[in-house]
């Protein structure tokens, strides 16, 4: 009779114990299956997507700094001379042709290698220095060459200049604060000359 009762109560506990031991090994398997899952997924991760900015890699459109001012100086001066050259050319020019030639090296594109190599620059870098500088002065000096604001109103000056401000602290990712500053006192000099080369491509194209 006890050994009757004895067998039930062991097959339960037999019962009992196959799914504890089988839940516990599946969860082992899990675990495992799980780290393998994940170093799988590591393993075919997309490499990073996080690059560097453009300003970065590429040194020509890094941030002026405020010796690119005398470089921009010392380029429009090399522009400068390249189309008085261009000029004369254009004078002794005999012919139709040679007229056409030298009046395409006083184009604006013809004397950025000049002034490029004036400068101590590659031509890219010059061109982003050249672009810039010669907008943020426009801004600081607007009665150069441009509206006559002695004809404003009071009102007028301040909201062109407010105008002007913004525009200029929207470009302060590539000309920062401390360039402005450093251009300020030189603005109206660096206007002048800016607008120099303007007047002497017309002139020596025969438009002036």
């Amino acid at each position: 009779m006890s050994s009757r009762v004895f067998r039930p109560r062991l097959a339960s506990s037999l019962l009992l114990l196959v799914p504890m031991l089988f839940g516990c090994g599946g969860k082992d398997d899990n675990k495992a299956a799980e780290d393998t899952n994940g170093e799988a997924v590591a393993d075919n991760a997309p490499p990073s997507t996080n690059q560097a900015p453009a300003s970065a890699t590429n040194p020509n459109v890094a941030p002026l700094t405020t010796a690119d001012i005398e470089r921009w100086d010392k380029g429009m001066a090399g522009e400068l001379k390249a189309i008085e050259e261009a000029g004369a050319k254009i004078k002794n020019a005999r012919s139709g042709e040679d007229t056409l030639t030298a009046m395409m090296g006083v184009q604006e594109m013809a004397t950025m290698d000049a002034g490029a190599q004036a400068a101590g620059l590659e031509l890219q870098r010059y061109k982003f220095v050249r672009s810039n500088l010669s907008a943020v002065v426009q801004y600081l000096t607007p009665s150069q060459g441009g509206i006559d604001t002695t004809l404003l109103s009071q009102a007028q000056r301040d909201e062109m200049r407010q105008g002007n401000e913004t525009q200029i602290q929207r470009m302060q990712q590539d000309v920062p604060a401390d360039v402005v500053e450093a251009l300020k006192p030189r603005a109206v000099e660096l206007r002048k000359k800016d607008l120099e080369l303007v007047g002497a491509r017309l002139k020596g194209a025969g438009m002036q």
